[in-house]
């Protein structure tokens, strides 16, 4: 594409801002998600590389500055938030696994595990008030964690600079950040449809309440200035419904079902199993699916909540501090090393 429209060799503020609307992205929802999955280490590693030339200019550090170890840390940091659990994280699990196990319960079944347990074979699909909300919770499960990646995703694409190369000269450039640009900024949305209102309400009146303090938390959307520990404990819940949905889905009714499909027992339902077991496999796979976007969006939340105005002042300076050890340390190994060597030639 051709920067430098008027080949005059300088780039003007209007044609950044020309360049810039020209390579925003056009992608829907789901167009986001696909491109984000396909993303190589190779892509990932490009945008840690432009990111780290913009936080070099910004704030006038050396050339020595390794962002492996400033994201690293951001990644430590938040990851150790994230795994720490404390009994809120299962009570949206308890309507659910109430509901299945009355299946068991009134059958006299104290588990999958039980003598006794292929009697509840068949009825966790045949009966309604069981069936229908375990779909409820599992079409929640999906639409909670794509939404968690697609709105990661989003925000880190306003939030990175856009490497391209000019047409006429070939020569490469750096623009900046497409939130930079208000119109740009105006017409991104985070909070879209009736996620907006969901926010808004999970949070205590998010944007209304806590309103953004600068221009990057605009991108943040209806969760506003919140949105920091807000969506780290929406990736932790979400996180562990998915694995508490495996674990209850597999232990609890595929492989009892599987069992006695293999083995030919008697069951409660025989007109049930197999759509049991078909329906619980697919949601088995669902949770699988929705738990293999964890990583990804855990990544980019740490990336959208580390740059820009997010930078972490007291992180850079630690990995700076860091530099300079690794750098003194090897002249101090070889002073050491020299008033060893003169101690022993003076003791010959």
């Amino acid at each position: 594409m051709t920067i430098d429209t008027d080949g005059d060799g300088i780039l003007s503020e209007e044609e950044k801002v020309d360049a810039l609307k020209s390579t925003a992205s056009k992608s829907n929802f789901i167009q986001t998600i696909i491109e984000e999955r396909s993303m190589t280490e190779v892509d990932r590693a490009g945008e840690c590389l432009v990111a780290r030339e913009r936080i070099l200019g910004k704030y006038s550090l050396p050339n020595e500055f390794a962002i492996e170890a400033y994201f690293g840390r951001i990644f430590g940091h938040n990851l150790e938030e994230t795994v720490e659990l404390s009994p809120v994280t299962w009570l949206p699990l308890i309507p659910l696994i109430a509901l299945e196990n009355s299946v068991d319960l009134s059958r006299d079944i104290v588990s999958a595990s039980s003598t006794n347990a292929f009697e509840s074979c068949g009825y966790f699909f045949a009966t309604p008030w069981v069936f229908y909300p375990t779909i409820f919770f599992q079409g929640l499960s999906l639409t909670w964690a794509l939404f968690n990646f697609w709105k990661m995703t989003s925000i880190k694409k306003m939030l990175l600079p856009t490497l391209v190369t000019d047409g006429v000269n070939g020569e490469a450039a750096l623009l900046p950040p497409r939130y930079t640009i208000e119109e740009i900024r105006k017409d991104f949305n985070s909070s879209p449809s009736f996620f907006c209102w969901g926010e808004q309400f999970f949070t205590g009146g998010g944007a209304k309440t806590s309103p953004p303090r600068n221009e990057h938390e605009e991108l943040f959307g209806a969760v506003g200035a919140k949105f920091e520990s807000v969506y780290r404990d929406s990736i932790r819940f979400s996180t562990w419904l998915c694995v508490a949905l495996i674990v209850y889905s597999t232990t609890q009714i595929v492989l009892r079902d599987g069992t006695a499909l293999y083995l030919h027992a008697n069951v409660g339902n025989p007109d049930g199993l197999v759509p049991e077991l078909i329906m619980w496999v697919i949601f088995t796979a669902s949770a699988v699916f929705q738990l293999s976007l964890a990583p990804t969006t855990f990544l980019n939340f740490c990336f959208v909540t580390s740059v820009e105005e997010y930078v972490k002042q007291d992180i850079i300076n630690e990995v700076l501090i860091e530099v300079e050890l690794c750098e003194v340390g090897p002249s101090i190994n070889a002073v050491v090393a020299t008033a060893a060597a003169s101690t022993d030639a003076s003791s010959l």
